[in-house]
């Protein structure tokens, strides 16, 4: 069955949204596309080095281009920043266009995934694994009562395989 509307998985850092994305896309057969990597290839360069040249404002900017974009494309899934919601012309973009799927993981878990790779997150580059638990905890709490607006809230604690299955029984 085609999509009505563009699928947004929405979510922190670290909660699978790119890896599900592609995934749930696949099984779909529709287009994948993450927002960041659509910011990094419009403006020809990484997320670090445009909020370093530019800040965040321009970031910011930059999503609204990709939300113009994306309103007259074919439905497709998208994996959206975990900041990416957190902007009210955002939300609005996401409630009139998306079906929006929170991946809700526990702060532990976001923690463990996110110390793998956190020199390649703006926000996280700098710091040592204490202030990444205070870090994730303050934002989750900052940001989850945005997240559980989504039309969807899926637990996103298992493994890559589980939480496909369970998305593609939501949808």
């Amino acid at each position: 069955m085609p999509l009505s509307k563009h699928i947004c998985l929405l979510g922190f850092m670290g909660a699978g949204k790119s890896t599900l994305g592609t995934a749930l896309a696949e099984r779909l057969n529709v287009s994948w596309i993450d927002s960041d990597l659509w910011i990094e290839q419009t403006q020809q360069r990484s997320i670090q080095e445009i909020i370093t040249a530019f800040g965040w404002p321009a970031f910011r900017a930059f999503e609204q281009e990709f939300t113009m974009s994306m309103a007259t494309q074919e439905p497709s899934v998208i994996s959206c920043g975990g900041g990416f919601p957190l902007a009210k012309e955002n939300w609005l973009w996401i409630s009139q266009y998306c079906t929006s799927i929170y991946l809700q993981v526990d702060s532990e878990l976001l923690c463990e995934r996110l110390s793998v790779d956190q020199g390649s997150r703006p926000l996280l580059a700098n710091l040592n694994q204490e202030s990444l638990k205070l870090f994730i905890t303050s934002e989750l709490k900052h940001r989850e009562p945005i997240y559980e607006k989504a039309d969807v809230i899926v637990n996103g604690n298992g493994t890559a395989e589980e939480t496909i299955s369970l998305l593609e029984t939501l949808i």
